[in-house]
């Protein structure tokens, strides 16, 4: 299974489509991850905390 994280398109949204834990879960359960550049970054969650 693929899973995408995209960035918000809006500068208002400070959400994030999945913490970087759930990220590691989904790596954990075999699941390929991607994790768009500054996905984040509105909602203080760095890059490389995924």
């Amino acid at each position: 299974m693929r899973i995408a994280i995209v960035k918000e398109s809006s500068a208002s949204e400070p959400r994030v489509a999945a913490s970087a834990d759930t990220v590691k879960r989904y790596i954990g359960l075999g699941a390929a991850v991607f994790v768009a550049s500054g996905a984040g970054a509105a909602s203080g969650i760095g890059d490389g905390e995924y």
